[in-house]
């Protein structure tokens, strides 16, 4: 998906584009109840001067997801770095879902990053969900 034309996230930076996503098994029903989609499911864990990040979004079986563009926010916020992972999806509820697992790694030299808040963002976002991780083996 290209952000070209897309109105991305204030503040952030193009941090990675993720070109290996592991498709799982349709989810039916779907888990996703409204056109707001699942927030992502993320961990992170320290390793050296990285933080590998390994996240699942949840996409509508009608899409098909080749690739993700990952953005960040440009400063910390009380040691808590943004994360966006950006996907334009079409806002209706879908009857089946596919889990998408991907890794990347995200630069912590200072080791300030103690907690991921991500995000899987469209370009409203009162329909962008997101969470919360603790980072690991800090």
């Amino acid at each position: 998906m290209s952000t070209e034309n897309k109105e991305l996230p204030p503040g952030t930076n193009k941090l990675t584009t993720v070109n290996t996503l592991n498709k799982g098994e349709r989810m039916s029903p779907s888990p996703q109840t409204t056109n707001t989609p699942l927030p992502p499911a993320v961990s992170a864990v320290k390793n050296g001067t990285n933080i590998i990040i390994t996240a699942t979004v949840f996409v509508d079986e009608k899409d098909s997801l080749n690739s993700l563009e990952v953005y960040i926010t440009s400063s910390l916020v009380g040691g808590t770095q943004g994360v966006y992972f950006v996907y334009d999806y079409v806002e209706e509820t879908p009857t089946a879902v596919y889990p998408y697992t991907f890794s990347f790694n995200l630069p912590d030299s200072t080791n300030a990053i103690e907690k991921i808040k991500s995000f899987l963002w469209d370009e409203d976002p009162v329909t962008s969900r997101g969470t919360v991780t603790e980072v690991e083996g800090r």
